[in-house]
């Protein structure tokens, strides 16, 4: 409490950053902007090697790599999004390795 007669200051409240003092944003890039990022549509088989999925499309063979296991079962035709990774090391000896982002019946 203050005196009689005494002055107490009074604080400013704070003012909020102007949108011009703020730094822009950059827009969030889609998957489907991402480079490489491609959608097959294919039928499902059972590799040579055990444990290995494979999608046959007219002209390429893909190994899935993290593709829904209720979806791609061999003899499903499915559709799968995601990336291609040719370098990619894998025990299975077929198929160019594709890291599947998106699994769905086709």
């Amino acid at each position: 409490m203050s005196a009689p007669g005494t002055t107490v200051p009074s604080v400013p409240a704070p003012v909020p950053p102007s949108s011009a003092s703020l730094p822009p944003t950059l827009p969030t890039p889609s998957r489907a902007l991402d480079p490489g990022v491609k959608t097959v549509r294919g039928t499902v088989s059972g590799g040579v090697e055990s444990g290995c999925t494979i999608l046959t499309a007219p002209g390429e063979q893909y190994l899935l790599l993290g593709a829904d296991p209720a979806i791609a079962v061999a003899g499903a035709v499915v559709e799968v999004t995601g990336k291609a990774d040719p370098g990619a090391m894998t025990t299975c000896q077929q198929g160019t390795p594709f890291h599947v982002s998106s699994t769905k019946r086709g």
